[in-house]
């Protein structure tokens, strides 16, 4: 049984390598995986991808051969995985080399197509699902170059992940190629390039990422959550948001967000991060006008009412952040008092 939780976790570690890490500001919630991990008493556990260097153009090529294709993604997803951190200099390049390649981005798109086809009549296999993931990890490389960015969401490739994203899938390995799935769009929004994030609002990635949370694993809701913060903080995305005609929007996410809340009191162990995501939604949206008067009507009680005392002395970044809420919209001394009626109940 022990075993079976080590496998499980690092399982779930790997899947964060090749998703949530991969974003700019994931350090934070690396960090609460580290202390989740710690609690648990499980070691860190290091990954090594590659034994040694590939020729990278010699290894695109062969994606143009069916017969040696599922074995070229996987030798270039990992020694991407690998490249990212140890020579990032040869990881961006080889987004520029994936995406100007004689008809590589066509072959590529032809592979999510043909797994559009198995969600469609059922013929999804867990081998089928990690095959996309390797192509997953190609368009995040791709998303990540500055050259390559730019045109690569201007050919609306990324739009073609949406429906990765929103399937819900009876196999389990499928919940994290969604959060990889998720990882490309976060990779792209977060650079919080004026266009790009004009991209994201039209293409209606706000109510995409609403539901994502809503149906997917914790790691894919915490993606989620990132992208949902680039957005709201650029001026473009926050404007959209809270603008009276996307109202539908913004409302859906306040209840989506008091969902949680709700769930986190009740189980606090869960997911910290999460919490510490949502709070800095709520905390984005008071910078414009009609946001905060939208989290002031609608913050939920859990958050006022003392219910996250215990999680904000274990993670004194989450109890900074949930002060810095309640001072904004002048609800720091409800939230003050109900924690001192409680401490005087206990005594």
């Amino acid at each position: 049984m022990a075993e079976n939780e080590e496998i499980q976790d690092l399982q779930e570690e790997t899947w964060e390598e090749r998703s949530l890490n991969l974003l700019r500001d994931s350090k934070i919630d690396q960090d609460f995986t580290e202390a989740k991990a710690r609690k648990k008493g499980c070691k860190k556990h290091r990954m090594r991808w590659m034994k040694r260097p590939m020729a990278i153009p010699e290894v695109i090529l062969e994606l143009q051969d069916e017969d040696f294709r599922e074995t070229a993604l996987r030798c270039l997803s990992t020694f991407l995985l690998e490249k990212r951190e140890e020579d990032p200099d040869n990881y961006y390049r080889t987004g520029y080399l994936l995406y100007d390649s004689c008809s590589t981005m066509a072959i590529l798109l032809q592979e999510v197509v043909t797994f559009f086809r198995m969600m469609v009549d059922g013929s999804l296999s867990v081998r089928a699902s990690k095959r996309l993931a390797n192509v997953l990890t190609l368009f995040q490389c791709i998303a990540a170059n500055r050259e390559t960015r730019q045109k690569f969401f201007k050919s609306f490739v990324p739009n073609f992940l949406v429906p990765l994203i929103l399937f819900d899938a009876p196999l389990e390995v499928f919940e994290n190629v969604r959060a990889v799935a998720l990882s490309v769009i976060g990779i792209l929004c977060q650079a919080r390039e004026p266009k790009i994030i004009q991209w994201a609002v039209e293409s209606d990635m706000v109510e995409v990422c609403r539901i994502s949370i809503e149906i997917g694993n914790e790691l894919s809701k915490v993606i989620g959550m990132h992208i949902l913060e680039a957005l709201l903080q650029e001026d473009s995305g926050i404007s959209y948001i809270c603008s009276p005609m996307c109202d539908h929007l913004l409302m859906g996410l306040m209840k989506t967000w008091e969902r949680l809340v709700n769930l986190l009191a009740v189980d606090q162990d869960f997911s910290p991060r999460l919490l510490f995501h949502i709070i800095r939604c709520y905390v984005l949206l008071c910078n414009h006008t009609r946001g905060f008067s939208i989290v002031a009507e609608n913050l939920p009680d859990p958050i006022i009412n003392g219910s996250f005392c215990d999680i904000t002395e274990e993670f004194p970044i989450i109890g900074s952040l949930l002060e810095q809420l309640l001072l904004t919209i002048g609800k720091f001394d409800d939230c003050f008092l109900a924690s001192l009626s409680d401490d005087l109940l206990l005594h």
